[in-house]
């Protein structure tokens, strides 16, 4: 007579399955970054922070490409800056709540690429980029910068990458800072000048209600702000923005506003 295992026994051995082909995938990206960087001694995930086999398992994993420092894309002949700072900044690197390792990062925020490596002045050190992974975060002056999905003010909904400014216990903020590039203009005759090509940084700001798988972001309008909030705190926030005066297009006025909003 044929025999039937439980079903339980099934899905457990579907469960295993899964991770073994995770940490085979997680060990094959390993050996390849190991092999990229053996030339330089240096092995990310490894030399400092976690020493355990799996923190650097999850670490090759979490780095989508690794290229020669040399290798940079030039932005030669345009005005501005790609990046949010040229230098690379001292930083944490988490895989949720468990710490890495100490790096050094610059943010790509034309591309919206968080550039690694593990020393700002070494010139022949490769440089890694970090896969966009919602789990994957970086410490900027001491505030969690992640890979978020959010809706803009024109309803789109868009992917990339939020800076967290305040973790409340009903409301959090975000900042996002992003850089477009605009194409220059030759000059044809001299009636009309010349244009240089350019990056422009804006900045814009979100937040997030607890308990509500969305994140929104704020207008430059106190009116238009007002109505994303639930109704029995709205009197009370427009009261309060009447009052001090304040202004969300200000991001000293946006911290006071949330503190206040999350002691309502």
């Amino acid at each position: 007579m044929a025999t039937f295992k439980p079903l339980t026994t099934i899905h457990s051995n579907i469960i295993n399955m899964k991770k073994t082909v995770f940490l085979f995938f997680c060990f094959a990206t390993y050996l390849g970054y190991a092999q990229s960087d053996a030339s330089s001694g240096n092995i990310a995930g490894l030399n400092s922070g976690s020493n355990t086999q799996a923190s650097g398992l999850i670490l090759a994993s979490s780095l989508s490409s690794t290229r020669p420092n040399a290798a940079r894309p030039s932005f030669d002949n345009i005005t501005g800056s790609a990046y949010i700072s040229d230098s690379f900044q001292p930083s944490k690197l988490y895989y949720g709540d468990e710490f890495m390792k100490n790096i050094f990062y610059r943010y790509n925020a034309y591309n919206e690429e968080i550039e690694i490596k593990e020393s700002p002045t070494i010139a022949t050190q490769n440089v890694s980029s970090l896969n966009k992974d919602k789990k994957i975060a970086i410490m900027v002056n001491n505030r969690r910068m992640s890979f978020k999905t959010f809706v803009t003010s024109e309803k789109k909904t868009l992917n990339g990458y939020l800076t967290q400014l305040s973790d409340g216990n009903k409301y959090d903020l975000y900042k996002r800072t992003h850089i477009i590039f605009s194409p220059g203009r030759v000059s044809t005759n001299s009636f009309v000048k010349a244009v240089p090509s350019r990056f422009t940084k804006f900045t814009e700001y979100y937040f997030q209600k607890d308990g509500v798988n969305r994140i929104d972001e704020i207008t430059t309008n106190n009116r238009t702000f007002l109505k994303l909030l639930d109704s029995p705190v709205r009197s009370k926030i427009k009261a309060f923005l009447k009052e001090n005066k304040l202004s969300v297009k200000k991001e000293a006025d946006l911290h006071k506003i949330f503190v206040e909003l999350n002691n309502n």
